[in-house]
């Protein structure tokens, strides 16, 4: 079986293999996630978390912000660690120590969609929540994009670890 892709391009990443391609995919999750931890800790700490375009825009911030603010960072915390497991897997080829990423970020991916959908669903009246929506699609799309990367790069250990075994028989 073919990987899906041969390259991974992208305007924030371009690399002609999807081995280097994955390696870029996960610095780029560890810096998002950095970046989301410290947005999420802010908003924690009291920040302003008022912007209809936020997940986190209904929670209280005494109560539920501060439970799914926890969620959100464990979550992240996790997609740092099945980064770096991952590169460790691309690099020794075990294609074991990519999955845990594909999971937590293909899960991720639905949260996008159901959040876009949500604010679509429920704020259709607004302008900016509609164009929040299409920012997060737009995200999402290149979440998904970054997920075939990796995934390719998985079917490449893989088909490489199958065992290419042809019994000749005589007649």
């Amino acid at each position: 079986m073919a990987p899906l892709l041969e390259s991974c391009w992208s305007p924030c990443i371009w690399s002609s293999t999807v081995k280097s391609g994955s390696r870029a995919v996960a610095v780029y999750t560890i810096a998002m996630s950095i970046v989301l931890i410290t947005f999420i800790g802010y908003q924690m700490a009291g920040g302003d978390s008022t912007q209809l375009w936020n997940p986190l825009f209904e929670a209280d911030v005494r109560g539920s912000l501060q439970v799914f603010g926890s969620i959100f960072i464990v979550i992240f915390i996790l997609l740092i660690i099945f980064s770096v497991l991952m590169i460790i897997g691309i690099d020794i080829w075990m294609r074991g120590f990519i999955l845990p990423w594909l999971g937590l970020m293909a899960f991720i991916i639905l949260f996008q969609l159901l959040f876009g959908l949500w604010l679509i669903g429920g704020y259709y009246i607004y302008l900016d929540a509609t164009f929040a929506a299409f920012i997060d699609f737009i995200w999402m799309a290149y979440n998904i994009y970054c997920w075939l990367c990796v995934f390719s790069q998985y079917q490449i250990i893989l088909e490489m670890q199958s065992p290419n075994i042809e019994i000749l028989v005589e007649y």
